[in-house]
């Protein structure tokens, strides 16, 4: 109850805070002047401006309202988010050191609608052609992404310039440049220079994960991939290029692409945040909140998109939701981050930092915007150089895990090898005792026989009757293939060169062969064969199960079924003999050999024995991970 407490307590906070970010980003339209990239001196009482709800966007209209325009610093005129145009008329005397520029640009490339008329003397002398956002890339009187309009050099103390800017039901913010060509140069050549280390950034991203992906097979390399191609297809579309270079004839897509990508990076960001951190595991209350907020979020974002091309009302309320839902994701990020950082779980001091430095870039860049704080080419690029910021330190994140895991795999795999070479001394152990037993029944048995029968061809010299001669040469004969059974046991040759299914059958036959056992030997599973160390423990292993039923079960069948699949191998063994009270096994049977065995490739066995009601042996256990990826090592 304390927890659920704090964590409401915690939410009643973000509003708070959402509600002072709102306080502090009042927006108004934000006409400034710039003679190249400083604030230029200006005298704005030579300045007209007159803000126009009209839909006309013609010369004729400006003579209908030439006498409604009022000087510039009369009063700040608020267009932002209003459905409304602004119309502007500077005299280029109206800028200090007016002589030394040679184009009028305004920086700011998704202006819906531009009309520029050029005057000397109160006198018409240019039209430039309709230009904006919401017209194709063509019209730009020069092929830049913003809007620059090149000014002759004779008579330019006589020249005026009427400008008619129409960002209606969205944020208007026209830095208006007086440049040089020399500044523009520059200016271009900063623009550009940004946006190549912003692009490069982005695919080498983009490459980063799609290796990090290939390697991991995670979801979150997905999350991460696709929040990088938002981020940077944004930044993309914010210079301007994306219309330039993608949709050059098609404004509609140009428009709504920039908004769009940065609705989408929001709940991408979120759900990459939250699958790194895992908080579905570490804190299910937190994940409840955050899956609850991205499901209402994209809810909205769908509705969005079937309205927001269009203009009006609505089209500023969704505006607004989404630049809220926007900062109340990251907030509920960092709140969520907050959490795990004190749950100690790996990465979320990484979250926080990228968390704070999302909302540190939108509250710097909002400032900027309404005129707060100074237009600077850190400021007016904050958002952008923020989302970069941002993605390289979660690179940095997906670097340092990755990290982590190679280290786990490595360890994991220097623990397998160790194991395996353990497994392997006591498969040899095992082998060693095999050997002892069969020397010593080569000894008892087959060198006892030999030495009776030795003695009956000696008394062949008496010439003792015929039956018994018969007698020697049956015992000849059973030797012999008791011999034959002998080095077929001792001989992994056989193993080697027939395969594990080779060989069993190869036991199997021999024993049904005898007429003293039926054995059914059936082997499934989408592999023919593995690590020849696993082989020769199932050799080993089966070997002794049938020897147990041949000395002790006194069953007539038997039922042998053996699954090889790529991580696991599952041998099962039942016979219809005699049984046993499985709760006393004995040690001559060999099950603790058989036991030990299983143990170390940590597998398990199972035996299902009654007196009188036969028994069944069960055994599985793991491949090896690197067993899997080398069926033939140490072959």
């Amino acid at each position: 109850m304390y927890k659920f407490n704090w964590l409401l307590n915690i939410y009643k906070r973000l509003l708070y805070l959402i509600l002072c970010l709102l306080l502090c980003c009042v927006a108004t339209a934000q006409i400034q002047f710039f003679h190249n990239e400083s604030k230029a001196s200006i005298k704005s009482s030579l300045i007209l401006a007159y803000a126009d709800s009209s839909v006309k966007m013609d010369i004729e209209r400006y003579a209908q309202i030439k006498t409604n325009m009022q000087p510039l610093n009369s009063g700040k005129f608020n267009l932002s988010y209003k459905n409304e145009m602004l119309w502007l008329y500077v005299p280029v005397t109206a800028v200090e050191g007016y002589s030394s520029f040679t184009n009028i640009m305004l920086r700011n490339p998704h202006l819906n609608n531009l009309h520029v008329w050029m005057f000397e003397n109160d006198s018409l002398v240019k039209t430039f052609a309709p230009t904006g956002d919401h017209l194709p890339f063509a019209t730009r009187t020069l092929r830049y992404a913003d809007f620059v309009f090149p000014i002759p050099e004779q008579n330019k103390n006589k020249l005026a310039f009427l400008i008619l800017l129409d960002k209606r039901n969205e944020q208007l913010n026209v830095p208006v440049h007086f440049v040089t060509e020399d500044g523009f140069s520059s200016y271009n050549r900063r623009k550009n220079l940004l946006a190549g280390l912003m692009s490069g950034l982005g695919l080498f991203l983009s490459l980063f994960t799609f290796f990090l992906f290939y390697a991991m097979r995670e979801k979150l390399y997905v999350y991460y991939s696709l929040y990088v191609l938002m981020v940077f297809f944004y930044i993309f579309s914010d210079y301007g290029y994306s219309f330039m270079y993608l949709f050059p004839n098609h404004p509609l897509p140009a428009d709504f692409t920039r908004p769009l990508s940065i609705s989408l990076a929001s709940p991408l960001y979120m759900l990459f945040a939250i699958t790194l951190l895992n908080i579905k595991k570490h804190l299910p209350t937190h994940y409840k909140w955050v899956a609850g907020f991205v499901i209402f979020y994209l809810s909205c974002l769908v509705i969005s998109v079937f309205v927001i091309p269009n203009t009006g009302k609505v089209r500023i309320v969704l505006v607004w939701l989404m630049q809220i839902f926007q900062n109340t994701g990251a907030i509920i990020i960092l709140i969520t981050a907050i959490a795990a950082l004190r749950k100690k779980i790996p990465y979320a001091a990484y979250i926080i930092c990228t968390s704070i430095v999302l909302l540190f870039a939108f509250f710097v860049f909002m400032q900027y915007v309404s005129g707060f704080i100074t237009d600077t080419f850190l400021t007016r690029n904050m958002m952008n150089i923020g989302f970069a910021t941002e993605v390289s330190i979660l690179a940095f994140v997906l670097t340092l895990r990755f990290k982590k895991y190679k280290e786990q795999s490595e360890q994991l795999l220097r623990t397998t090898n160790l194991q395996q070479e353990q497994i392997f001394q006591n498969i040899s152990n095992y082998q060693e005792k095999e050997m002892q037993r069969y020397s010593s029944l080569l000894h008892d048995s087959v060198g006892a026989r030999l030495s009776a029968i030795r003695l009956n061809l000696e008394s062949l010299n008496r010439k003792l009757p015929e039956a018994q001669l018969a007698k020697s040469i049956g015992d000849i004969g059973d030797l012999a293939n008791d011999v034959r059974q002998f080095s077929h046991s001792l001989s992994p040759v056989l193993l080697q060169k027939k395969g594990l299914i080779g060989a069993i059958k190869e036991i199997t036959d021999t024993v049904n062969d005898s007429k003293e056992l039926y054995i059914q030997f059936e082997s499934i599973g989408s592999l023919q064969k593995v690590s020849f160390r696993y082989e020769l423990m199932l050799y080993n292993i089966l070997q002794e199960l049938i020897q147990n039923i041949l000395k002790h079960a006194q069953a007539t069948e038997v039922i042998i079924q053996l699954i090889l699949e790529k991580e696991l191998i599952y041998l099962f063994v039942e016979d219809n003999g005699k049984g046993f009270n499985h709760l006393s096994i004995k040690e001559g049977l060999g099950f603790s050999q058989i036991q030990q065995l299983v143990t170390f490739v940590k597998g398990s066995l199972t035996i299902d024995a009654k007196e009188g009601h036969g028994c069944k042996v069960t055994l599985e256990f793991p491949v090896l991970p690197d067993e899997t990826n080398h069926p033939t090592t140490y072959r």
